[in-house]
């Protein structure tokens, strides 16, 4: 009972920072944002924010754990992947687009990895992975991270979303990710016509993907020496 309490009372307070930054944020006091996320990430993590973004997803995971060796560590990270999509807003608007991608692309996989591994759904401080994705319309997502994607885009019911992963990752490389996108259709094909139209998607549609992906001939073997 003290253990929910106060992984509430940190989602609160997560909740009340970034409401008060956003704050700051829409009052165009740009350089109190830069000031105030600084100090979070300094709080949380012990680094400021120039280090938190020269680590990789791994190295700052790997600290997020360090610091909150408990099992409702998805809610700070979270709390990170939100700052660092307003620094990502920051530097968008400074056209600094290189560094505003580089914190979104940050940001989009802590939020994958925190989707996955919480429970229920992440609380509402937390970034639309929809609001992430638009800082990297011109920047080649790393597939690992688009596998990611559309596992949770499957578990949160964004089939739609999903279907688009599979065909930007079957662009890339068909054969590494025929595999992945036969089991998708497959279970794409298993909800209902109702389940279907409600995710933007036709029984119609899903039967024309499947059915594309015998399309894809497996490379030919090179010849015996």
């Amino acid at each position: 009972m003290y253990r929910d309490d106060y992984i509430l009372r940190m989602i609160a307070q997560f909740g009340a920072i970034i409401r008060y930054i956003l704050g700051l944020y829409r009052d165009g006091k740009s350089p109190l944002v830069r000031i105030a996320i600084d100090n979070a990430y300094r709080d949380r993590l012990g680094i400021g924010s120039d280090h938190v973004a020269s680590l990789s997803d791994r190295q700052l995971l790997a600290l997020l754990r360090f610091h909150n060796q408990s099992e409702d560590w998805w809610s700070e990270g979270a709390y990170l992947a939100a700052l660092l999509t307003i620094e990502a807003r920051l530097l968008s608007d400074d056209g600094e687009s290189d560094a505003a991608a580089a914190r979104a692309l940050l940001a989009l996989q802590l939020l994958t990895e925190c989707g996955l591994a919480a429970p229920n759904s992440l609380p509402d401080y937390a970034p639309a992975y929809t609001d992430v994705l638009t800082f990297l319309r011109e920047y080649v997502i790393p597939e690992t991270t688009l596998a990611a994607l559309l596992t949770w885009c499957e578990r949160i019911g964004d089939l739609s979303r999903g279907e688009d992963i599979v065909h930007e990752l079957l662009g890339r490389d068909p054969y590494r990710w025929l595999a992945t996108a036969r089991a998708f259709y497959q279970r794409l094909l298993a909800h209902s016509d109702d389940e279907l139209i409600a995710a933007g998607l036709s029984r119609a549609e899903a039967l024309a993907g499947y059915a594309e992906l015998d399309r894809i001939a497996p490379p030919a073997h090179p010849p015996m020496a």
